[in-house]
C-alpha cells in the first residue's frame, strides 16, 4: 500500500474533502484519512428508525449553497449533487392560531409580517437592500477569506456608508438588534430563530452581524436532494477525478513531528503515511495541538490556549420520526402554507422563550418549554421515505452536562425528554400522535460526540461563536490564519475561522493560504478584501 503522498488531510468532514479537492486540482498528490465508514463527518444520513427512512443527523439545511464558491469551484452539479430551494421557506406557528411565513417571494413575506405589525413589514423592506448589500460585499468574502487584522478592517470599512453600517451593526447582540428594529414580538422571535438555529447566541454581544446573514439568510434555505450525506459524496467525487484518495477506516492517532515539522501521520493501527510537503488537520482544536501533535512539542502558551478553547453552551438535542401522512397545523386557516414549509419554528413565539432556554440551559436543564427546529423534508424530497410516507426531525437547544448526572445522564433521560418535545410539537400540529409516529429516535448530546469525536460535548460547530473566538481570533489569537506553530501543519476545520455550519469556508479559505505558502497556482479566484472593500461606497 502506498504510503507517501505530498500531502495529508485529517478528518474525512465536508471542509478536509474540498480543501483535497483544491490542493488536488493545484497539482498535489493528496490522501485524506477518514476515521469512520462513511465520509462527510456531520453530512451525515441514515436510516436510524426503521429501513426505507433516511435521516439527517447533523446537517440539513444548506443555506446559500448554490451561490458558495466550492460548491461551482468543484463543479458539484457534474458530479450528481442536485439541491431545492423550496418556496416556502422559514414559518413559525403561534399559539392564538396565527402563524408567520416568510416564503423566497420578497412580497408574499412581506405582506405575511404585515398581518403583525405593518411598520414592520416596512422596516423588514427597508433592510432587505442594505442588509444584502452588506452581506455580498462584506460579510460572505470575509467569510472566504482569511480574516484581516481588526484595526486594517476597520480601517478600510470606515471610509464607506456601507461599511459603517456594518460597524456599528457589529458592535450589537442580534438580540439587541431585534428589540431595535422591530416592534412585534411576532416578528422578533422570528429573527431570533433564525439566528440561533445557525448556532450563534443571540444575547452574545459584538455578534450582531449574524443578525445581517440571518435575515437574509432565512429565505436562502437549501437541501441536498437525497439527504445530505450527498453532498459529501459529490466531493469525494470531485477529489478521486482529479486523483485524491479518501481512506475510510483510518483513524490517526499522531502526527509526526521532525525537527519542528510536520513530516506524516501513524494511525491507530500502527501504520505511518508520510508526508513531502504538508498535514492539515480539520479536527477539533484541542485534539489536533494536545493529543495529536503533543504538549511536547509546543510552547507552553500554546498549550494553554489550546486547553482554554471553548466549545458551545447550547448544543442539541434531536428526534427523528417516521410518520404515516405529513404534519397539519391549527394555524392551517389563517395561512395554509404552513403546511408546506421548508424550516419550522415550533414553540420559539417570544423573545422571553428564548431568554428562558438560556437560563434553564446555563444550570444545566433541559428546557421544559421546548422552542425547537423542525423540518419534514419528505415533503420536498419524497425519495427519504417509503411511497406516501414521511420523515421528519426537531432539533432542541440543551445542555451537554445536565445538572442531574452529567452527560451520561442522557442515557438515562433522552427518551423521556423526547416526549415533552414531541407533546410541545403535538400543541401545534395534533396529528403528530401515536397513530401517526411509526417510530422514533432520540439522538442526544452525547451520542453526537460519541459518534463524530471533534464534536466535543455535542457543538455541532466545533468551537463556540464568542467574539473572542472568532474572525481573527478564531482559534485562538496568536495564530496566522490556518497554520500552526508547527512546521508544514495546518488547520482547516470548523474551528478555524469562519465557524461552522456547511459552509466549506474553512478548507477553502485553507485551501488559499496553502498555495500561497507554498508558492503554487491558484486555479480559482477568492475574494481579495482589501481591493473589495477599498472600492465599497
Amino acid at each position: 500500500m502506498k504510503d507517501t503522498f505530498d500531502a495529508i488531510i485529517i478528518g474525512g468532514g465536508h471542509n478536509g474533502q474540498i480543501l483535497g479537492g483544491y490542493l488536488t486540482k493545484a497539482g498535489l498528490e493528496t490522501l485524506v484519512l477518514e476515521r469512520r465508514m462513511e465520509p462527510g463527518g456531520g453530512l451525515c444520513t441514515e436510516e436510524v428508525t426503521i429501513p426505507g427512512f433516511w435521516h439527517n443527523l447533523h446537517a440539513y439545511f444548506l443555506r446559500w449553497l448554490p451561490d458558495l464558491p466550492f460548491y461551482k469551484d468543484l463543479e458539484l452539479e457534474r458530479y450528481g449533487i442536485k439541491v431545492k430551494m423550496p418556496p416556502v421557506q422559514t414559518v413559525v406557528p403561534f399559539s392564538d392560531g396565527r402563524c408567520l411565513v416568510f416564503h423566497m417571494d420578497e412580497g408574499k413575506t412581506i405582506k405575511n409580517i404585515s398581518y403583525f405589525s405593518r411598520k414592520d413589514a416596512q422596516t423588514y423592506k427597508d433592510l432587505l437592500g442594505r442588509f444584502r448589500a452588506i452581506n455580498e460585499k462584506i460579510i460572505t468574502p470575509e467569510g472566504y477569506s482569511p480574516p484581516l487584522p481588526s484595526q486594517e478592517k476597520k480601517a478600510l470599512l470606515e471610509k464607506s456608508e456601507l461599511g459603517r453600517e456594518y460597524l456599528a451593526i457589529s458592535k450589537k447582540s442580534p438580540l439587541e438588534l431585534a428589540k431595535e428594529f422591530f416592534e412585534s414580538e411576532q416578528m422578533r422571535a422570528m429573527v431570533i430563530f433564525v439566528v440561533t438555529t445557525r448556532m450563534f447566541l443571540a444575547d452574545e454581544p459584538g455578534l450582531g452581524y449574524h443578525f445581517i446573514q440571518a435575515l437574509n439568510g432565512s429565505v436562502r434555505g437549501s437541501f441536498c436532494m437525497g439527504g445530505s450525506h450527498y453532498l459529501a459524496h459529490g466531493t469525494c467525487k470531485f477529489l478521486e477525478a482529479h486523483g485524491g484518495r479518501l481512506w475510510e477506516a483510518s483513524h490517526v492517532r499522531e502526527i509526526i513531528v521532525e525537527g519542528g515539522r510536520a513530516t506524516g501521520v501513524i494511525l491507530d493501527d500502527g501504520r505511518r503515511i508520510h508526508a513531502r510537503r504538508l498535514v492539515v488537520s480539520s479536527v477539533d482544536i484541542p485534539q489536533t495541538f494536545l493529543e495529536l501533535v503533543g504538549e511536547d512539542k509546543l510552547e507552553p502558551h500554546i498549550v494553554q490556549r489550546a486547553k482554554n478553547f471553548k466549545f458551545s453552551r447550547f448544543v442539541l438535542f434531536s428526534a427523528h420520526l417516521a410518520l404515516n401522512e405529513p404534519l397539519h397545523y391549527t394555524s392551517t386557516p389563517f395561512n395554509p402554507d404552513i403546511n408546506a414549509g421548508f424550516n419550522y419554528n415550533i414553540g420559539l413565539e417570544s423573545t422571553e422563550d428564548f431568554l428562558g432556554h438560556v437560563r434553564e440551559i446555563n444550570e444545566g436543564i433541559p428546557p421544559k418549554k421546548p422552542g425547537m427546529q423542525c423540518a419534514v423534508p419528505t415533503l420536498h424530497d419524497p425519495t427519504q421515505a417509503p411511497p406516501g410516507k414521511h420523515a421528519a426531525f426537531l432539533w432542541q437547544f440543551a445542555p451537554y452536562h445536565l445538572r442531574d448526572g452529567g452527560p451520561q445522564a442522557w442515557d438515562r433521560i433522552k427518551a423521556e425528554y423526547m416526549e415533552v418535545c414531541l407533546e410541545r410539537w403535538r400543541q401545534y400540529a395534533p396529528n403528530l400522535n401515536t397513530s401517526n409516529i411509526i417510530a422514533k429516535y432520540a439522538f442526544s448530546p452525547l451520542d453526537v460526540e460519541r459518534k463524530l469525536i471533534n464534536m466535543c460535548y455535542g457543538d455541532h460547530c466545533v468551537g463556540r461563536a464568542s467574539q473572542d473566538q472568532m474572525l481573527e481570533n478564531r482559534p485562538f489569537p496568536g495564530l496566522k490564519p490556518y497554520r500552526t506553530p508547527i512546521e508544514g501543519l495546518y488547520l482547516c476545520g470548523s474551528g478555524s475561522h469562519p465557524f461552522g455550519n456547511i459552509t466549506g469556508a474553512p478548507g477553502y479559505n485553507a485551501a488559499n493560504v496553502i498555495c500561497e505558502d507554498l508558492e503554487l497556482k491558484k486555479w480559482w479566484n477568492p475574494p481579495d478584501l482589501r481591493e473589495l472593500w477599498s472600492k465599497l461606497q
